[in-house]
């Protein structure tokens, strides 16, 4: 009875303690040789009114023995903008429209580089130049297309890198990783902000919400000096790739929304 009543308090002190998050391992499987459509809505105020501001891309992978390819074409871009309030979106985007991206990626998911990347950059900058010379001095799409001209031209080639493969990355963000299946989630420091203002350190907890076979629901909540961020994902347990992604930036008083989904090409 001695023996019994001293391990008491023991086991009284193991069951008290929270039982271990469940640490999920995610694959990089991304669909080989399938069609697929990647689109981009955003919606922020401009001029005193939500503008809508979308983008239209198809994706192919394909098995590389270094990894894999990820083939990417912006199709096409929108806005209901006002002209000058949408003109440096055109301008950074219009001359990558019908552009075939080949990004390099390893086993693990991560872009690592891009197949005749100065021959993509020179049609960058023709597309620019030719922005330039089919509007006036004096017009937003003229001042706006130099500004990206100049930008561009400081970038060092890994910055070139970063830049063209910014928008696929949301996609791979969870590839070959792993996630908590816990009651707390996990904390995240990032960086939020742009486009409504300077970019702010924010931190807070990404948490498994709900799982199935097909999908696993992962909410993001994060805050820093007068910026929210909520993200929602849709990530496959199959493949790797975030199926959707939701995103709610507010600013003060300014909020964006955005919704990127990846699907099979019609």
């Amino acid at each position: 009875m001695i023996a019994i009543r001293g391990a008491l308090p023991l086991l009284i002190a193991v069951a008290a303690q929270p039982a271990a998050a469940e640490r999920i391992a995610i694959p990089f499987a991304p669909p080989l040789g399938q069609g697929l459509a990647y689109d981009i809505d955003q919606h922020r105020p401009v001029a005193g009114r939500e503008s809508r501001f979308s983008a239209h891309r198809t994706l192919r992978f394909e098995r590389a023995e270094d990894g894999y390819r990820l083939h990417a074409i912006l199709e096409s871009l929108d806005s209901d903008a006002p002209e000058a309030a949408a003109a440096s979106f055109r301008a950074a985007l219009t001359p990558l429209i019908g552009v075939a991206l080949r990004f390099r990626l390893d086993g693990q998911g991560k872009i690592v580089g891009l197949d005749d990347d100065e021959a993509i950059w020179t049609a960058v900058e023709e597309g620019l130049e030719r922005m330039m010379a089919h509007f006036a001095a004096d017009t937003p799409r003229h001042r706006a297309a130099q500004s990206v001209k100049t930008l561009f031209a400081g970038l060092s080639r890994e910055g070139r890198l970063a830049l063209l493969a910014g928008e696929y990355q949301p996609l791979l963000l969870f590839a070959a990783g792993e996630i908590e299946d816990g009651p707390h989630g996990r904390g995240v420091r990032t960086m939020a902000g742009s486009p409504l203002g300077r970019p702010v350190p924010v931190e807070g907890v990404l948490a498994l919400r709900q799982r199935t076979s097909d999908s696993l629901s992962l909410t993001e909540t994060l805050s820093g000096e007068g910026v929210q961020v909520c993200m929602d994902y849709a990530l496959s347990p199959r493949t790797g790739l975030v199926a959707r992604q939701a995103r709610r930036l507010t600013v003060g008083e300014r909020t964006l929304t955005e919704e990127r989904v990846l699907r099979p090409a019609p």
